[in-house]
């Protein structure tokens, strides 16, 4: 066992995020989302576990890139520019963090499944709230 590592991080979640480069972008996504089809690379399955709580683990430890302008995108609901409850739910989440400096933007569910197939890794989750679907870019640490 080991110290200080959040108990909703297990062996193999560890190892693909630290495998994640500067650049690299996660997909973390809710029950409802394709993804065994649309990931390409590295998917952990995440079961009896939420988005909201599986962000703030890993906003704990994961930092977001300083070089884009937006590190953060949301899944935006079909045909609305407004956020939906889940994507309220992971702004607060993301204000209360570390990472609150960086700017999200909301991304259209169709551009959302096309980024996922160049993700570097996919979180699928048993989140059962629609729409319930984030990207975060990977940055680096630095003294």
């Amino acid at each position: 066992m080991l110290k200080n590592i959040d108990l909703l991080l297990n062996a193999d979640l560890l190892y693909a995020l630290q495998s994640m480069g500067h650049g690299d972008k996660l997909a973390l996504v809710d029950a409802n989302f394709p993804a065994k089809s649309k990931c390409k690379h590295t998917l952990v399955t995440m079961n009896g576990i939420d988005c909201t709580a599986m962000l703030k683990s890993i906003l704990q430890h994961l930092p977001l890139d300083d070089f884009s302008a937006t590190p953060i995108e949301i899944m935006a609901a079909d045909n609305s520019t407004q956020p939906t409850d889940a994507a309220l739910d992971f702004i607060k989440t993301i204000k209360k963090s570390d990472e609150n400096r960086h700017q999200y933007s909301l991304i259209e569910r169709f551009n959302f499944y096309n980024t996922v197939n160049s993700c570097q890794l996919v979180i699928s989750t048993n989140d059962l709230r629609p729409y319930a679907c984030i990207l975060l870019q990977k940055g680096i640490i630095s003294d």
